[in-house]
């Protein structure tokens, strides 16, 4: 049997221009760009190659979401999400993401994740939208959280959850560190994240040397992510990326 290749996705913000010339680029070498339709996450899945994700998908299934995209300077850019390095686009990566055995040392608490709703950073960051949520988008994600194991019942708990774990890439509480500096890290189960492609795509917290992320209920369901198995997100130097292959929590 043929060994399961590692996974790994590179991440890049490109210009309408780069990324149209990246295109003509890629054809020339008989290699086609899948357009990410309807939602963010696809391109995550492992049997997709390279995508790419126009701004106007920002505000299709995932519209509130997208809030963090379109409120940052990330705005109006284009996502491309490669398991291969684009030549001749050093400049414009944003990251490299890999697997991870990480195991968080704790899962925050309800006090944790009150105080980080608290904090300034977040609260000067959070777009109005994010704080809208349909009533249908509540029956949603409590039948996700559901479908993945928990007991949760209340969507106000997930609300929670979901804004405090973004504020924690914001204005970490929850952290481990080395010598390199500290590595922020989701607070809950994939049972209880959202759109944790802000994350992953360097929206949020891209000031960080490295985060570990797991995936949220949708990019389980939508980009085949396995529950709860953290993903190690490094940022991009300007000079030439190294995948830290055996990075300690990778």
């Amino acid at each position: 049997m043929k060994p399961k290749d590692p996974y790994v996705k590179h991440i890049y913000w490109l210009a309408r221009s780069e990324e149209a010339h990246m295109r003509e680029e890629l054809a020339a070498r008989d290699i086609k760009v899948k357009s990410a339709k309807g939602i963010v996450c696809t391109p995550l899945d492992p049997t997709n190659k390279i995508s790419s994700v126009s701004p106007d998908i920002w505000d299709d299934t995932c519209g509130r979401q997208g809030s963090w995209y379109r409120t940052s300077e990330r705005n109006e850019q284009y996502l491309v999400v490669s398991s291969f390095e684009l030549e001749g686009y050093r400049s414009r990566k944003a990251a490299v993401i890999t697997e991870s055995d990480f195991v968080p040392p704790k899962l925050a608490t309800l006090e944790d994740k009150e105080a980080l709703l608290e904090d300034p950073l977040l609260k000067e960051r959070l777009p109005d939208r994010w704080q809208r949520v349909s009533e249908r988008e509540k029956r949603i994600y409590l039948k996700w959280a559901k479908r993945f194991g928990s007991k949760a019942n209340d969507f106000d708990f997930l609300y929670l959850t979901h804004t405090s774990n973004h504020a924690n890439f914001i204005s970490p509480s929850l952290f481990v560190e080395d010598d390199e500096g500290i590595i922020p890290y989701s607070i809950d189960r994939s049972a209880h994240l959202c759109s944790c492609c802000v994350e992953l795509f360097q929206i949020l917290g891209h000031h960080y040397e490295r985060k570990l992320v797991a995936p949220c209920a949708g990019a389980v369901v939508f980009a085949r992510l396995t529950p709860d198995r953290y993903l190690l997100v490094q940022k991009a130097p300007r000079s030439l990326i190294q995948v830290r292959e055996n990075a300690k929590f990778s």
